[in-house]
């Protein structure tokens, strides 16, 4: 704890007497000066002492006075009273508490020595406690580094000492630990901080009330990583040095950290797609060879995209998510570039991934119905195929099979290519010829009545024999006859696009 004025009124032998400001300020050293202009000879965060011998107790350069010294970072003033002052001048203390200037009184049996030797214990005593507490600092740290895996082990006891949240990055920008669980959120902000640098220097930057400063792990001019520390106040002496041997204990390690999180990556993605290929027997000994838990049947399968540079940052939101973790979800990226996720079919279990994946941007995923291990192999491929065309309108949302297919077809065609293809597909019926016998609502009453000619000819007030003449003439416009399901649906569905 840093040496306070409050610290000097509690020594009773001190005599000393708050009569205005607060006694929280924080007092780095002791002067003596009974100069009117003091300054140039006064450190920041010292304590003055005088006994005003150059100021009448109601001079008008009082306020001058109290200015200089406030302007010069003197925190407190220690007023010793009856040499020439009898008590402490009033004009001193009501420019002091106009400027928050802290006095105190000192009695004439108290010499101003007497203050500064306290002042100089005081400093002392801190040094030693900062000194104490930085070893004790360090010991943690080399214990965190003996506990596997050491660097999640190392940033969760650094996180812990300073009360700050700490990230470990790769160099290619992969969170390889955070602490504490919140801190990750950050991890974007650092990302772009480091990339805007350009370098693997330390820096530091403002972020939200907090002062970050980034530190290279590693040595060499690419650094295999980086630390980032964020606390609102400013690191004090010692605790930079236990940063740094935080620094030194992650360079050991980063690299390998880095690589080992890779082989995890590496070995879920191949159980994930044994799984997906149906040798169910075979994952299931590669998991348990490889220490990856699985869940219990039976279990859903999601299926989650984003962009290629979101994906790295929806892989470890999921890896992080402490839910799915519990449930023993089998997470991992596969071949295509998607994201999957295998949890087991219990209440919440796709609101737990539709909130990681609300939180990482542009992503969007379906996830299937329940079933077991053994049918993975069927479900997959639909799944797979509906993830990779899901409509820029699912953005954000995590969509059932059901839910899919409400979103209607049009939602996956771009719309440009839509209007396109439905200009091609009616333009026969858009001839000269054509227009002149009205063929184009003449078709579409028609299919919207089901093919009933009854029906579409009172609908158009038309005589059957009239609408049996003009159907016939589209069949031939369009090469095609109306017998043909697939025509009608075309037609409807070009009609639909040309509407909307």
């Amino acid at each position: 704890m840093p040496l306070t004025l409050a610290g000097l009124l509690a020594h009773q032998d001190l005599g000393l007497k708050l009569r205005t400001g607060s006694a929280d300020v924080v007092v780095r050293w002791a002067h003596v000066s009974d100069l009117v202009d003091p300054t140039p000879y006064l450190d920041r965060d010292s304590l003055l002492l005088t006994t005003g011998l150059s100021l009448g107790r109601t001079s008008r350069r009082w306020p001058e006075y109290v200015d200089r010294l406030v302007r010069a970072g003197v925190p407190a003033v220690g007023f010793g009273v009856g040499l020439r002052h009898a008590e402490v001048p009033q004009a001193l203390l009501t420019e002091a508490a106009r400027c928050g200037l802290s006095v105190a009184e000192v009695p004439q049996a108290t010499p101003f020595s007497a203050v500064v030797r306290r002042v100089a214990d005081g400093l002392m005593t801190e040094e030693r406690a900062e000194q104490t507490a930085a070893m004790e600092g360090y010991r943690g740290l080399v214990r965190a580094a003996l506990t596997p895996p050491p660097h999640r082990s190392v940033v969760t006891r650094l996180a812990g000492q300073l009360d700050a949240w700490v990230l470990l990055l790769s160099r290619e920008g992969h969170l390889l630990a955070g602490a504490p669980e919140n801190a990750r959120r950050h991890a974007e902000r650092v990302r772009l901080e480091v990339a805007r640098a350009r370098s693997w220097h330390a820096a530091a930057f403002d972020h939200g009330g907090t002062r970050v400063t980034l530190l290279p792990v590693g040595q060499g001019a690419r650094p295999a990583g980086v630390l980032a520390v964020g606390r609102a106040a400013p690191l004090r002496g010692h605790e930079r040095g236990v940063v740094d041997v935080a620094v030194d204990l992650l360079s050991l390690g980063v690299a390998q950290a880095a690589e080992l999180m890779d082989s995890e990556r590496r070995e879920r993605a191949t159980v994930l797609s044994m799984l997906m290929s149906g040798r169910v027997a075979a994952a299931e000994e590669a998991a348990e060879a490889l220490g990856i838990p699985l869940p219990e049947p039976p279990v859903r399968i999601a299926a989650l995209t984003t962009s290629p540079a979101r994906r790295v940052d929806l892989l470890e939101a999921l890896e992080d998510e402490r839910s799915l973790q519990i449930v023993s979800a089998l997470v991992a990226g596969d071949a295509q570039g998607r994201v999957v996720v295998v949890l087991p079919a219990v209440e919440g279990d796709a609101g737990v991934v539709q909130t990681v994946l609300s939180r990482t941007s542009g992503s969007l995923g379906v996830i299937s119905e329940p079933a077991d291990l053994n049918g993975l192999a069927d479900v997959w491929p639909k799944i797979a195929a509906l993830a990779d065309t899901l409509p820029a309108s699912a953005t954000g949302r995590l969509l059932a099979t059901k839910d899919v297919a409400h979103e209607g077809l049009l939602a996956h065609v771009s719309p440009a290519k839509a209007e396109g293809w439905a200009y091609a597909t009616l333009a026969p019926l858009e001839s000269e010829d054509a227009r002149r016998i009205d063929l184009l609502q003449t078709v579409r009453t028609y299919l919207a009545h089901n093919g009933n000619t009854e029906a579409a000819s009172a609908a158009l007030s038309i005589h059957r024999r009239t609408l049996t003449y003009r159907l016939g003439r589209a069949e031939t416009l369009l090469g095609r006859r109306f017998s043909d399901p697939g025509l009608r649906a075309e037609l409807w569905m070009a009609f639909t696009v040309r509407d909307r």
